[in-house]
């Protein structure tokens, strides 16, 4: 791989003086977006993957750009931001909000690969990377100009029937003769043969579907050691001078997917409230405010999480404070969930049917909630 730059890249500061829309913007926006998503959600689920109007419309406001830096043309926020814009679209439809925090969430990724693998991405008007974070087979082969996969396999791709571009772990020598390690590699996704796999109880809409890599060189552009995503460590490709980039991959790589669990135990709420279940029915009476309450903490300790990350002293932040915004997923998660689930107890009897929209907000709520980033047990303890 080449060595670092010898100036620093072209890449935007938090002081760039070009318009682009504020946060306030594209949360704004993520919020318009979502009662045109919930028109799919349906839809989205038989299907098992997202109709391609409703990527389009994620396409049209720029959702998949929250965090590809403004010079790359995308809105150069940071992770609050994608937090926040996939709770709304979660309101109304968890599988388009999970797109969005895994594709959009790649943008960031990307933008510390080499600069001609950034030009390739970002050329395009949208910028739609699914994310393998591990592929299965043999290491990847160290040959000249880059690296040859073969025989490797993968699941739970998020989002790879709409994506342009795969960001998939392998294990690979960096150099010729060493011992294998953890890299990044950019695969497009037109050279990967799917398997059709994706029959799921909940978050069908995503079409996380698995795929095989029979043999492809992937060349030395479009590879990144994964340490090149921890700010404690050199940049071998230059990093964005911007505060998302003072993050850490193993700290707030996943926050953005508490958002579907935010969104989704706010859109129970809203079905209950709505139905005939909620408050003056004759079913079960819930503390909807108790509940309510519940999510806005879950929403107000992340925020304050990420608050402290940018803040700290430390880049990347501290062993303590990269373990208390792990914990605080796993928690957020897990009480968003325990929203949902007393809401569709509370439901009635009707609430079984393919058609009660609180059935598909649950199924989709307890999917989401299995990903290993939101089991508190494993993320709970303090650091050593």
């Amino acid at each position: 791989m080449a060595g670092p730059p010898a100036t620093p890249l072209p890449y935007a500061t938090d002081d760039d003086p070009r318009p682009a829309l504020s946060h306030d913007d594209a949360v704004a926006a993520a919020r318009a977006v979502a009662p045109r998503l919930a028109a799919y959600a349906a839809e989205a689920d038989r299907l098992r993957t997202l109709p391609a109007e409703a990527v389009r419309l994620l396409d049209d406001a720029r959702l998949f750009d929250v965090l590809t830096p403004r010079v790359w043309g995308g809105g150069g926020h940071g992770f609050a931001t994608a937090l926040l814009t996939t709770e709304e679209l979660s309101r109304s439809c968890a599988s388009a909000g999970w797109l969005r925090a895994v594709m959009g969430g790649n943008t960031w990724t990307v933008a510390q690969f080499p600069l001609e693998a950034r030009q390739e991405v970002f050329a395009a008007p949208s910028s739609r990377i699914a994310l393998q974070l591990r592929l299965s087979g043999p290491p990847a082969q160290r040959v000249p100009g880059g690296y040859l996969l073969r025989g490797m396999w993968g699941r739970f791709c998020s989002g790879i029937d709409h994506a342009d571009w795969i960001v998939a772990g392998v294990s690979a020598p960096p150099a010729p003769g060493a011992e294998p390690e953890p890299h990044l590699v950019l695969i497009p996704q037109e050279r990967t043969v799917p398997i059709d796999d994706w029959h799921t109880s909940g978050l069908r809409g995503t079409g996380s579907r698995s795929f095989t890599v029979p043999e492809l060189l992937v060349p030395d552009h479009r590879v990144l050691p994964l340490t090149a995503l921890d700010p404690v460590n050199p940049a071998p490709h230059g990093r964005p001078r911007t505060t998302p980039y003072r993050m850490a991959f193993t700290a707030v790589g996943t926050v953005a997917l508490a958002g579907v669990l935010l969104g989704t135990a706010r859109a129970a709420l809203d079905a209950y409230t709505g139905s005939s279940a909620g408050p003056g029915g004759g079913g079960p009476r819930l503390d909807t405010a108790a509940l309510t309450a519940t999510v806005d903490t879950a929403r107000a300790l992340l925020l304050a999480d990420l608050e402290m990350l940018a803040a700290s002293g430390t880049p990347g932040g501290t062993a303590e404070e990269r373990a208390r915004m792990r914990r605080d997923i796993a928690y957020a998660g897990t009480r968003c969930r325990e929203v949902v689930n007393a809401v569709y107890e509370a439901s009635g009897s009707a609430v079984i049917y393919d058609d009660a929209p609180v059935q598909r907000i649950w199924r989709d709520a307890n999917a989401a909630a299995q990903h290993p980033t939101f089991d508190l047990r494993r993320w709970g303890a303090s650091p050593a």
